[in-house]
């Protein structure tokens, strides 16, 4: 039922062990098979790369003729190619870098200390944290009122420092608003 339905969006809820990527790799296939629907506008986000290359290879069985451009991934595979395709729109450099958490803790750390602040007062974990809880609030440093967030201004330099730093960088974190 959930492989043939007609095209738009369902909830199809199963547990462990119950085929759900056996039913939405031939839901996948059927769509671009039997119903037209072009492979770049299908998009299926896994939780890790060993289960979106498994799902790649049962898709690209089922089909009968080969199809590039499927969009299977991980949320940050899939984020990372967007970006790259991107990359001008996002206000990158084409060779561009993520920062993994120990590169985040780097920078703000080499931040607090050109910045010539305390770094046991203000610690660049602590700073790490603020700032990606304030970018999963989609607030950038202009938009943080330190009175609603009870944190001193001082907090709300570092983020702003360290966002002018991954500019001069070239250089992202998963936690980037765009």
């Amino acid at each position: 039922e959930a492989v043939a339905a007609k095209p738009g969006h369902y909830l199809v809820l199963a547990g462990a062990g119950s085929g759900k990527t056996s039913v939405l790799t031939k839901r996948i296939a059927y769509l671009v098979e039997a119903e037209n629907i072009w492979p770049h506008a299908i998009l299926a986000v896994t939780f890790t790369n060993k289960a979106a290359a498994e799902m790649r290879l049962r898709i690209e069985s089922l089909l009968t003729q080969p199809h590039r451009g499927l969009w299977i991934g991980t949320f940050h595979g899939l984020a990372n190619k967007l970006l790259r395709l991107h990359f001008r729109e996002a206000g990158l450099n084409e060779s561009f870098q993520i920062l993994d958490q120990d590169d985040q803790l780097r920078m703000l750390k080499r931040v607090v200390a050109e910045m010539g602040l305390d770094g046991e007062r203000f610690a660049p974990k602590q700073a790490m944290w603020l700032i990606n809880a304030w970018k999963d609030e989609g607030l950038r440093p202009d938009a943080i009122q330190s009175g609603n967030h009870r944190q001193e201004p001082i907090w709300i330099d570092i983020y702003r420092a360290y966002e002018a730093a991954c500019g001069r960088s070239s250089v992202v974190d998963f936690a980037e608003l765009l």
